[in-house]
């Protein structure tokens, strides 16, 4: 941790006295700084959310200069106990600066980094039965997109041409029918 962060976490705990903060950076494609928010109850988050990722986003992410950085900090909110979905909703879809998430029951950081960040829970397995088909071009459609002249705007050529490739994408599908 430098000091620029040992700076922050004391400015941001004298600002919000009643809230635990912390901060780990995660190496994970780039620097991912992620905040830990340990917060007392719901009314404290209502209150305090907005104002926490506001504090965050003016003196910490303004001085970034690593755009990967700047576009991957991540605030968990982290509760012993659950708020209502709707609160969780609209803090966890709030795209001010920073992807936030809500935590509880409370759980250990590293297992919050697994489970948000690095996604280990997240099983892949192959598709069985795939078959890649190559592509198959339209004579009818290329045609039609051959006479359209491009400009910037949209002509009422383009959208005649449009137009008719709807139409024969129709008459194609409906042949297959």
């Amino acid at each position: 941790m430098n000091y620029l962060i040992e700076e922050l976490l004391s400015d941001i705990q004298s600002e919000f006295p009643k809230i635990s903060f912390g901060y780990r950076e995660t190496n994970f494609g780039g620097i991912i700084p992620t905040f830990f928010i340990n917060i007392e109850d719901e009314k404290t988050l209502t209150n305090q959310w907005k104002s926490i990722t506001e504090f965050i986003a003016v003196h910490f992410q303004s001085s970034l200069r690593n755009e990967f950085s700047v576009w991957n900090i991540y605030l968990f909110f982290i509760l012993e106990q659950e708020i209502k979905d709707d609160l969780k909703y609209i803090i966890e879809n709030d795209t001010f600066s920073s992807r936030k998430i809500i935590i509880y029951p409370k759980q250990d950081i590293e297992s919050i980094i697994q489970e948000h960040i690095k996604n280990d829970d997240t099983e892949i397995q192959p598709i069985i039965g795939f078959e890649e088909t190559s592509f198959q071009p339209n004579s009818a459609i290329w045609e039609i997109l051959n006479r359209i002249s491009y400009k910037k705007k949209i002509t009422d050529d383009i959208k005649n041409g449009l137009d008719e490739i709807i139409r024969e994408l129709k008459k194609v599908e409906n042949d297959e029918v």
